[in-house]
């Protein structure tokens, strides 16, 4: 890693309110670089709308250099439900918009199912850019992303976190392991770059598979029928307003095809 890099990755961190503390740096070792960044003790940036600009500004992720575009954040500021997806595809990349065409749609029939609107919820993708050729993401793209997905985190206060996939799970649980072990149950952060700005801060974190998994994998739609399941239960736990008596229109087959 060039020094040029470096410095951006440390200006980019000390923008959105992450002290940057490394106590060596040795031979461009680009893991202790990730791994020795620290909390800091305030944010500085103030709104999601001045975080999106810093983060489609930065330049200390080499995806940025192959992507067509960085996937803008959508959604309701206010929500209290975030989901993260994990890198654009092709046509995503092209939009610069995450959920369009078929991953869209089954998105959409899958919130539909547990009577929950696109206008409630936020969306952000875990690495903004499209990796070349759509390969899976190395860690350390992961890694540099990190801090502002959190940040993110810190600024939207959602009650409720789904991760769609392996790479947002991971990202921001700070794990190596398939979806398949970690979906399926509730999680909450180990993290201090979370847990410095409040510590009782603790949103509840669901694991699930990806909307782009289940259009190559059909099959495994049940598993993730499952996982709406337990999300529908936990915003009717949080949310008192919900009507538990309502009949609800779920069923895995609602989406399908």
């Amino acid at each position: 890693m060039d020094q040029k890099t470096i410095l951006n990755i440390l200006n980019f961190y000390g923008d959105i309110g992450i002290d940057i503390i490394i106590n060596q740096f040795q031979n461009g070792d680009k893991t202790k670089l990730i791994n020795q960044i620290k909390s800091a003790t305030k944010k500085k940036t103030n709104s999601i709308k001045e975080l999106e600009k810093l983060f489609k500004n930065f330049k200390g992720c080499n995806l940025k250099k192959t992507a067509t575009n960085f996937v803008k954040f959508q959604g309701n500021e206010n929500a209290n439900l975030l989901f993260i997806d994990g890198t654009p595809n092709t046509e995503e990349d092209q939009i610069g918009k995450s959920f369009v065409s078929a991953k869209g749609d089954l998105f959409e029939k899958m919130l539909n199912a547990i009577d929950i609107k696109l206008d409630d919820i936020f969306i952000i993708n875990a690495i903004p850019w499209r990796p070349p050729g759509n390969r899976y993401p190395t860690e350390e793209e992961i890694k540099i992303c990190r801090p502002f997905i959190f940040n993110l985190i810190n600024l939207l206060r959602p009650k409720v976190i789904v991760c769609l996939g392996e790479v947002p799970t991971n990202q921001i649980l700070e794990l190596n392991q398939s979806i398949i072990k970690t979906r399926g149950k509730w999680h909450y952060f180990k993290s201090d770059l979370v847990n410095q700005f409040d510590s009782e801060y603790k949103p509840h974190i669901l694991p699930t598979l990806s909307i782009s998994y289940l259009l190559n994998r059909p099959d495994m739609k049940r598993k993730a029928w499952e996982d709406m399941k337990m999300l529908r239960d936990k915003m009717r736990e949080i949310f008192r307003s919900y009507d538990n008596n309502k009949k609800i229109n779920m069923c895995y087959y609602c989406y399908s095809t």
